[in-house]
């Protein structure tokens, strides 16, 4: 198996030995009391699964149409994703839904009818940003992979903790790496993402999310030019964003 280890840290537990990691911990050999590894899940190697495998039958809130709800990027759903009470598919629904991608119940469908302008020129069909397949051979998982990766890295700096921010009040504590498997990895990712894009993203344009994120710029310009002015160390390396919009 392998997982997407530039953000496995973030999501890990803060205490019962985590805290000493290496570079390859996050991907730490499957002891016998390791973490239990998804078999292949085989209604999902079927091209129609998207647009007609089961959503919101259980307690996880979704529908296919329409845009995203508030009542379904809740802490609580969110809290539903990580400790795998939905499905696979149900969580890259809600994903695609935040993204702007529309399902046609006519031609039962996906399209990308609202998805942000720079996300649309990559991905004009929703990729699979878990793995439904639970398939993890290079060949077959590569493009959800990728497509995972993506996601994170349109999340700012400034927003990569925020899952854990909004669900330890309500009782996760992240993953220990010895819990750690690519189908709890990207499940976190997404979740974060989704609570990134319902605190700054949802309810706007693309137009006044431009404006936001100017402004932004011009705010941490200003306060890095009164920090030289008054001899203050600044750091001017910021890590790379490649926004969705």
């Amino acid at each position: 198996s392998r997982c997407n280890r530039p953000v496995h840290t973030s999501l890990l537990a803060e205490s019962d030995g985590s805290t000493e990691k290496s570079e390859d911990d996050c991907c730490p050999p499957i002891a016998e009391d390791g973490p239990e590894i998804l078999k292949p899940f085989l209604p999902a190697m079927d091209p129609k699964y998207k647009a007609n495998g089961p959503v919101g039958e259980g307690d996880f809130i979704i529908s296919r149409t329409g845009p995203p709800t508030a009542e379904e990027m809740s802490n609580e759903q969110m809290l539903k994703i990580v400790k795998i009470e939905c499905t696979d598919l149900e969580v890259n629904t809600l994903v695609w839904k935040c993204l702007g991608y529309r399902f046609n119940e006519e031609e039962e469908s996906w399209e990308p009818t609202e998805v942000f302008p720079k996300w649309k020129e990559r991905f004009p069909d929703p990729p699979d940003f878990i793995g439904m397949q639970r398939v993890y051979s290079r060949e077959v998982d590569q493009p959800s992979l990728r497509s995972n990766q993506a996601l994170v890295r349109s999340i700012p700096q400034g927003n990569k903790q925020s899952l854990k921010a909004q669900l330890i009040p309500i009782g996760w504590k992240g993953f220990k790496v010895k819990e750690l498997t690519p189908n709890k990895t990207r499940r976190a990712q997404c979740a974060n993402w989704i609570v990134y894009y319902r605190e700054e993203l949802f309810g706007y344009t693309v137009e006044e999310l431009r404006e936001k994120r100017r402004l932004k710029k011009e705010a941490e310009a200003a306060a890095e030019a009164k920090a030289k002015e008054e001899g203050q160390e600044v750091n001017e390396w910021k890590p790379p964003v490649k926004e969705v919009f």
